[in-house]
């Protein structure tokens, strides 16, 4: 493979394109020398106090700059850097007609792959358990299933998610999805629509979420969801804090009909110090871990989409505002 900058070529330059890096994941700086390589004939902008927007056609967000789309009057295309541009979607400032891709890795995100199977087989082997047993002193030996002997549903099958399961197949475990429409992944038994999510969580014994936050899905995992997965299910969140009624988590729980639960994001970030999840026996908790945001490998992704706004061409990873996904 060629460097980045070879996706310009044969690319039609009347003019430099307008590129301004509104806001990053992490530090500005490290992603300023990536977006260069991937983009070397264009002007990229990085100061939005000080320099003029007015001719900017492409804005890349990683979380929302107030007043910012006011000075934007020839915006033509918006990308958002994060995995999920839920945030994005909420700005109330955000243009109506301006579309808005996604810039992740078409091939979906490894480092959460393997972050998904670390937890599956955390579950699956029951490690809490273990630890739990170490640190009490205490020697037992419950039965051990095969991975094929246990069932995983996944809730979401996009760009991060399909991967993961996947992943999770190939091993061995007996995978389902749960979708909004219809899905065919070889391999991954398809639940789709509000009717189908009963009888996929009552064949779920680990149940992964990735799922985006919309109005629909939003306090989707609660007390009345929890009461459908079989009784001693496990559960691992890398959707959003927002589907989670986190009092419902902690009730199912406490009473023992969850076995336990892996969450990597929260309502609110950091997570306050007095929230109950901190201490709780059945809650492995991750500081939102699940990658690490590599503007290398997402510049590529913004280079060919403004390779094809360019060229009049349809880009990639378009958002729909109205799924909110």
């Amino acid at each position: 493979m060629g460097k980045v900058s070879d996706l310009y070529e044969g690319a039609v330059r009347t003019v430099k394109m307008s590129i301004l890096l509104a806001s990053t994941i992490g530090p500005p700086d490290r992603w300023i020398t990536p977006i260069k390589d991937a983009l070397p004939n264009e002007d990229l902008k990085t100061n939005i106090e000080a320099d003029d927007l007015s001719k900017v056609d492409v804005a890349l967000f990683a979380h929302k700059v107030p007043g910012v789309f006011a000075r934007l009057p020839n915006l033509k295309l918006i990308i958002g850097l994060q995995a999920g541009v839920d945030s994005l979607l909420a700005d109330p400032e955000l243009p109506a007609d301006i579309p808005v891709a996604r810039a992740g890795d078409l091939n979906g995100d490894r480092m959460i792959a393997e972050y998904v199977l670390l937890h599956v087989l955390r579950h699956h082997r029951n490690m809490p358990f273990f630890v739990e047993n170490q640190r009490k002193g205490v020697w037992e030996k419950p039965e051990v299933l095969e991975a094929c002997e246990r069932r995983v549903g996944i809730m979401g099958m996009g760009l991060i998610a399909t991967p993961c399961a996947t992943l999770l197949r190939d091993i061995g475990f007996q995978l389902a999805s749960w979708t909004r429409t219809p899905n065919s992944t070889e391999g991954i038994e398809n639940f789709h629509g509000t009717d189908a999510l009963s009888k996929f969580l009552a064949r779920t014994e680990i149940l992964i979420n990735v799922l985006p936050v919309t109005a629909e899905t939003e306090d989707i995992l609660c007390a009345k969801t929890f009461s459908m997965l079989p009784k001693g299910a496990n559960f691992i969140n890398i959707g959003r804090g927002q589907h989670v009624v986190d009092a419902d988590l902690i009730e199912a729980l406490d009473t023992g009909y969850l076995n336990g639960a892996t969450l990597d994001v929260y309502r609110q970030e950091p997570l306050p110090s007095e929230h109950p999840f901190w201490s709780h026996p059945k809650i492995t908790l991750m500081p939102h871990t699940a990658r690490k945001t590599r503007p290398a490998s997402i510049a590529p992704q913004i280079a060919e989409n403004v390779r094809r706004l360019r060229a009049g061409e349809p880009i990639l990873q378009l958002v729909d505002r109205e799924a909110g996904y």
